[in-house]
């Protein structure tokens, strides 16, 4: 007998400048899911995430969701509209489930683990949530019974889910200080992964066939440690080497204005091409200050190329010192700089990091077999 088609809605919403892995995962979970017999519609608010998922060919359909994600301090006086809110998207989302015949409501930021949570469980839905490293603060001031009140109904509406996929061991301990509590046994670490389909690296042009590229994919803002990046590779001062970065954001043009006067560092924006631009690269280099678990990181194992990283967040989950990359301390361009020269200096330790972080890879955050051995089973 044929077994029915579950049918899922898929819920991420995140700021319009904000387009990187934790947006790009519910598409491409949609797209491995369809291959497993689940039927998904994503919603969202985020028109580049919309565009993504036209492009996959994945249901869609424009969601709610407001910008203010902040409700602390004198914006408490707020709260009534807010709840006022809730109650129109909860109305909002029983709809949408009703009319779509959905079995799995997959909740992935804030105001969606509210309102999305409340309708699913009210029809009877299995609730599944994947926090994007975003939990550890909403869960802020857990313990001070007069703050913070959407962090504890988040919490509580938590307990409610069949299971709370969190991306790193690292963000799992980092929930457990905001709770000053373990977690409820229906939150897991369930890792991410990237697709296995084969990426073609780009011809290089003449002038870098024997460069030392180093690559960078990442939101450009502060935050990535793009600042510190460029100025670790001014100090190289190496003619053969370049700096490819990937990536746009809101301070893109102040790190083009710092970078100006460097013809080696090259700003590709985000083309459609970037893997395969990527896979041209010597060495992948993710100097960001915190991290849940960066499907950057991911992609440039999948690609096989050394890593630079920061001693950060769920990073060392991925990277070994020493073993398939270097991590630096965050914010220390010099400590950059070194580990760039070291890699820049040893084609041979590039090779075995690279070849180890394939190896990570392809154990560990093969898309495919992520979805189907810790995202399907909590559908099914």
């Amino acid at each position: 007998m044929k077994q029915n088609r579950l049918k899922a809605l898929i819920i991420r919403n995140a700021y319009p400048f904000d387009f990187g892995g934790g947006e790009r995962f519910p598409v491409d979970l949609a797209s491995e899911l369809a291959a497993n017999n689940v039927s998904a519609i994503i919603v969202s608010r985020s028109k580049k995430l919309l565009d993504y998922a036209r492009a996959q060919d994945i249901a869609h359909k424009r969601g709610w969701w407001l910008s203010r994600q902040n409700w602390g301090g004198w914006h408490t006086v707020l709260l009534p509209i807010y709840f006022a809110w809730q109650l129109v998207l909860v109305f909002w989302y029983l709809s949408l489930v009703i009319r779509n015949h959905i079995d799995v409501v997959h909740a992935q930021s804030r105001d969606d683990f509210i309102a999305a949570t409340i309708a699913g469980r009210l029809l009877g839905r299995r609730v599944i949530w994947s926090d994007h490293a975003d939990l550890k603060y909403i869960y802020a001031n857990h313990r001070v019974w007069y703050k913070n009140p959407i962090g504890k109904i988040v919490y509580w509406l938590s307990r409610q889910t069949y299971a709370v996929a969190l991306v790193s061991k690292n963000e799992l301990k980092h929930i457990e200080e905001s709770l000053g509590r373990t977690v409820p046994d229906n939150y897991r670490v369930a890792y991410m992964g990237v697709p296995s389909t084969k990426v073609t690296p780009t011809r290089r042009a003449l002038e870098d066939k024997h460069a030392i590229i180093f690559g960078a994919t990442s939101r450009l803002v502060t935050a990535k440690g793009i600042g510190e990046l460029i100025e670790a590779f001014t100090q190289l001062g190496r003619p053969e080497s370049r700096l490819w970065l990937f990536g746009e954001g809101l301070e893109a043009k102040r790190f083009e204005t710092m970078a100006s006067s460097n013809k080696r560092i090259v700003f590709w924006g985000f083309p459609p091409d970037t893997l395969s631009n990527l896979a041209a690269c010597d060495v992948f280099v993710h100097p960001s200050y915190h991290e849940g678990f960066s499907i950057s990181l991911i992609e440039a194992a999948k690609l096989g190329l050394p890593i630079i990283a920061c001693d950060v967040g769920g990073n060392p989950e991925l990277v070994t010192n020493e073993k398939n990359g270097l991590l630096v301390p965050a914010h220390d361009a010099q400590a950059l700089a070194v580990a760039m020269e070291k890699l820049a200096d040893n084609p041979d330790l590039r090779k075995a990091y690279g070849e180890a972080s394939r190896k990570v890879y392809e154990a560990n955050f093969i898309f495919e077999n992520a979805v189907r051995e810790r995202f399907l089973p909590l559908y099914e």
